[in-house]
């Protein structure tokens, strides 16, 4: 990973998850640049590795999938001072986590970002707590509720990230109907044999 030493534009950023992507998979040698930014690194190389992890798993979230677990660990380690890494690293773990005690541990630490005092964090915490309810159907009415809240109350971000989330839960929650519905009704045509 090329990390620009002067800053880290968004240009930057695209660029890095375009070359990290454009690697043939398993991408062994770009996933171990990236975490060992990620544990090694200074903190404006965390950042800038986080922001890599965000977007690559955004993208494609079997390309991190073997690392939840790091990125958790991470969230809940690294100072109140690495926001923005912390942050980032949230939205990557929702995206990348495969099982139901990833999310549901991650769960626990996006409500506590949910009440931070900065505005981005509290964003991006409402995003993850989408993104894990989307696939942790327990979760879901805790989402929606948020999502609603601060669709109608919250901050600008808030009520972006809510109104690009709502929809996406929505949808999962009626599929989630249909295929109950489909399951009743194969029970009740095999019990009528």
């Amino acid at each position: 990973m090329v990390v620009v030493h002067c800053g880290w534009t968004n240009e930057d950023a695209v660029a890095a998850t375009r070359e990290f992507l454009s690697q043939k998979p398993p991408r062994r040698a770009a996933i171990r640049d990236l975490m060992k930014e990620l544990l090694n690194g200074t903190r404006f190389e965390r950042r800038c590795a986080a922001d890599l992890a965000r977007r690559v798993s955004a993208r494609e979230p079997a390309a991190l999938r073997a690392y939840p677990d790091v990125f958790i660990d991470l969230v809940a380690d690294l100072p109140q001072g690495e926001w923005q890494a912390r942050g980032y690293l949230t939205l990557a773990a929702a995206h990348s986590a495969s099982t139901r005690t990833q999310r549901m541990t991650l769960a626990a630490l996006v409500r506590a970002q949910a009440v931070d005092e900065r505005n981005a964090l509290r964003a991006i915490a409402l995003e993850a707590f989408g993104i894990l309810a989307l696939a942790e159907p327990e979760l879901r009415d805790e989402a929606m509720e948020l999502l609603e809240r601060s669709r109608r109350e919250g901050t600008c971000a808030m009520r972006s990230r809510a109104s690009r989330m709502l929809p996406q839960l929505l949808t999962a929650e009626l599929e989630q109907g249909r295929r109950r519905s489909t399951v009743r009704r194969n029970r009740s045509a095999r019990r009528e044999k």
